[in-house]
């Protein structure tokens, strides 16, 4: 949440532009993926899961996307975090390895 700390702070840094760069996209793939868990919980879960026979499959379709899903993609999260503290903190430029290539588009 801290990725516009780097990128306003010191504008000339490239490095520290790079790694705000990467936690900005990083970051907004998490937001972007729990709007899209809600949505669909929302529909499987509250919606489809009202339906009288179907609605057992629906409710544990959206209970596995929510919890063992969300749970994975959020310990993925945490653990990249921590990989690109350290990175940053030894002075190294890391890619995070699908994420990188978005960072790049982003204006200078």
């Amino acid at each position: 949440m801290l990725f516009f700390l780097p990128m306003f702070v010191n504008k000339a840094d490239t490095f520290a532009r790079f790694h705000g760069k990467q936690s900005m996209v990083v970051q907004a793939a998490l937001v972007l993926f729990w709007c899209a868990v809600w949505m669909l919980d929302f529909v499987l879960g509250r919606v489809l899961g009202n339906m009288l026979i179907l609605g057992f499959v629906f409710k544990a379709m959206a209970w596995l996307l929510h919890y063992p899903v969300g749970l994975l993609v959020s310990l993925a999260y945490v653990v990249v975090a921590v990989l690109g503290i350290v990175q940053s903190l030894a002075g190294r430029y890391w890619r995070v390895p699908v994420v990188g290539a978005y960072s790049d588009r982003l204006a200078p």
